[in-house]
């Protein structure tokens, strides 16, 4: 749950220093490909975000009107779990490593994304003597 919340928020740093990128060189003939390359990165990356958390709740009732994702579902089965004096039954367990794998598959796309899309862009972009990109831990 820790390293899909902490990927959730590099996605959005990402983004934003995409939606950054797109705007300041919207125009810029010589840079048109990676302006390109930008948009299809923050649609993968938004892709990777809505599997993971629900990102249209902006009021209270929101979440009756768009389904929760893969975090929510985790977390609110680890509280169901806690609650009560008897462990986890059999089915909570299969939940749990179903919801997780799911996850993991998600995770193991934004990894994939970052170690090569992200490098393959500062890459071309370097290429264009500019470097404007990068990624915090």
């Amino acid at each position: 749950m820790d390293r899909a919340h902490k990927s959730i928020k590099k996605i959005r740093k990402i983004n934003k220093q995409l939606s950054t990128f797109e705007a300041q060189y919207k125009g810029d003939e010589n840079v048109k490909d990676l302006i390109e390359k930008a948009k299809t990165l923050k649609e993968k990356f938004s892709e990777v975000e809505k599997a993971l958390y629900q990102t249209k709740n902006r009021s209270r009732q929101d979440p009756l009107n768009f389904p929760i994702r893969l975090t929510n579902k985790l977390g609110h089965l680890n509280s169901l779990v806690s609650l009560g004096d008897f462990p986890p039954t059999a089915q909570d367990i299969a939940v749990k490593d179903e919801l997780t794998a799911k996850i993991k598959t998600q995770l193991n796309t934004f990894d994939e994304l970052v170690n090569n899309e992200i490098k393959a862009f500062n890459t071309e972009f370097n290429s264009k003597s500019l470097d404007y990109l990068f990624i915090e831990d």
